[in-house]
């Protein structure tokens, strides 16, 4: 089944629910697509499996007050958090990043000798960073940890495998940093419900640093990153918004910015009073870019697809081998938007415990980076243009000697 994406939606839709942060009643739909996969983060075991994986919709409504921008057609029960498999450390580049990325935060702020707590905290590496950095012990949160096979954790890390709640709360005493990584996006709850539990379970007289870190609403809708638009985010946040979010649920605000190419924000923040009662009692967001880029992302999604459908067509035709590069949401989505199970023969993945599994929908298999030149590729196409140095040169290593094409 193909998605499916709205060409005439009316610009402004009144959404059906009020907003899950500032509780205003003046949000709008801007955007759907129908039947897509309703998770990117889960590739399928056998190619029976991948063809009859579940799916489901996107229908995005922006709130002009606090600009939060939320999936209202999210189902938690299609979805699972203890299987996901995100992790992004296998590419050299983003290790890189994350690498600075502890070693700024202990640096910074103090935290040499320090407890961390992480919330959603996956397979650990980004627990693993700040210990390297310079952090003396460390507690993981999550329910899909899994250990790597022949991992030898650092004295002083450990790992709860459950969902953090109020029942959790004992965890954060004596905690110098609590990190979230990618969690808030993908919940299955209300974000704001979220942040005010954690505010209230941090022990009175503490103040810990918090650092927050979601993918960049700015950077898919404003550039049309189409193919990021996927159903496991149940929430989008600009910068403004995840700023409102947290100083309304009782933090003071120190830091946020965008990172990592600007894909992602990171927030750094400090407990400071208790949530509002009001939380739309605090100005409005004042960023004019956002809106106009929600109201226009439709049509703009609309033409980008258009012109990879030409493109398209131009590679089935050619009768040309293509090999996507990396198995993540933007091949899931653009594999699932167009019909290229004639063209398209395998995908490359780096990460180890995506390979020997089938892609969502499409069923094309997932395979190592060693087996590439197995299946006598003409193309070789990046699905993200963010990593494009890395593959260029490891395919270039493994022989490959055709074209490179972008998404």
């Amino acid at each position: 089944m193909e998605p499916q994406v709205l060409t005439e939606a009316p610009p402004r839709v009144a959404a059906s629910k009020p907003c899950m942060v500032c509780g205003t009643n003046d949000c709008e739909i801007f955007y759907e697509v129908h039947g897509v996969p309703t998770q990117t983060g889960i590739l399928w075991p056998t190619h029976e499996a991948a063809l009859h994986a579940p799916f489901t919709d996107v229908r995005l409504s922006f709130c002009p007050h606090c600009h939060f921008i939320v999936n209202e057609a999210y189902e938690p029960a299609k979805i699972t958090h203890t299987r996901n498999d995100f992790s992004l450390e296998f590419s050299p580049s983003f290790k890189a990043f994350t690498d600075g990325l502890g070693q700024d935060l202990v640096q910074r702020y103090g935290l040499e000798e320090k407890r961390v707590v992480d919330i959603g905290c996956g397979d650990g590496d980004f627990l693993r960073t700040l210990l390297r950095a310079g952090m003396n012990s460390g507690l993981g949160i999550d329910p899909g940890y899994a250990p790597r096979e022949g991992q030898t954790d650092p004295q002083g890390l450990e790992f709860v495998k459950e969902f953090f709640g109020p029942d959790k709360a004992d965890k954060l005493r004596g905690a110098e940093l609590i990190s979230c990584r990618h969690m808030l996006d993908i919940m299955a709850g209300n974000q704001a419900e979220f942040v005010r539990m954690l505010r209230r379970a941090i022990p009175e007289g503490e103040q810990p640093l918090v650092y927050f870190e979601v993918p960049n609403a700015l950077y898919n809708i404003g550039e049309q990153v189409v193919w990021n638009i996927v159903n496991e985010h149940s929430a989008w946040f600009t910068p403004q918004s995840l700023a409102y979010l947290f100083r309304s649920c009782g933090f003071e605000v120190l830091e946020v910015q965008p990172c990592w190419h600007g894909e992602y924000i990171s927030l750094v923040a400090r407990p400071a009073g208790m949530p509002l009662e009001d939380p739309a009692s605090l100005p409005p967001t004042h960023d004019p870019t956002t809106p106009v880029a929600v109201r226009a992302f439709t049509a703009a999604a609309d033409k980008v697809i258009a012109q990879w459908q030409l493109r398209v067509e131009e590679l089935r035709s050619s009768g040309k081998h293509v090999v996507i590069w990396a198995a993540g949401s933007r091949a899931i989505t653009f594999l699932n938007t167009f019909d290229l199970n004639d063209a398209v023969v395998a995908v490359v993945d780096i990460n180890p415990r995506r390979q020997g599994q089938f892609m969502p929908r499409t069923a094309h298999p997932v395979v190592a980076p060693e087996q590439l030149m197995t299946y006598r590729p003409d193309v070789v196409f990046i699905s993200n243009p963010t990593y494009a140095p890395e593959i260029q040169e490891q395919a270039r290593q493994l022989g490959f000697r055709g074209e490179f094409l972008m998404l």
